[in-house]
């Protein structure tokens, strides 16, 4: 059976569209993405500098932590974890919350 010049039409328009939703929700997923890292590199980049501040004093207290370091310690794997869980919520594709 011979398509009809109306319905290769139809079935054209169908994939054009069926194409525009799918380039418009990889580009939506590409933008979370970009989002996400610039988030997550932000989140990194203030907590780098206190992981290395916490291993130098650490090291400098023979590896034995004081109240206050070990205080400290426990912000930062708060801090370490959150990060940690933020992404990979993320990762899972929790997109009921958004992003």
């Amino acid at each position: 059976m011979q398509r009809t010049r109306r319905e290769s039409e139809h079935q054209m328009t169908e994939a054009t569209t069926s194409w525009d939703d799918l380039r418009g929700i990889a580009d939506e997923i590409q933008l979370k993405i970009r989002l996400a890292e610039m988030d997550a590199g932000d989140r990194w980049r203030d907590l780098q500098p206190q992981l290395a501040d916490a291993e130098h004093r650490l090291a400098d207290a023979g590896g034995t932590a004081s109240a206050a370091i070990a205080h400290e310690l426990s912000e930062l794997g708060t801090g370490l974890r959150q990060l940690s869980g933020d992404l990979v919520m993320r990762l899972r594709g929790n997109y009921l919350k958004g992003w």
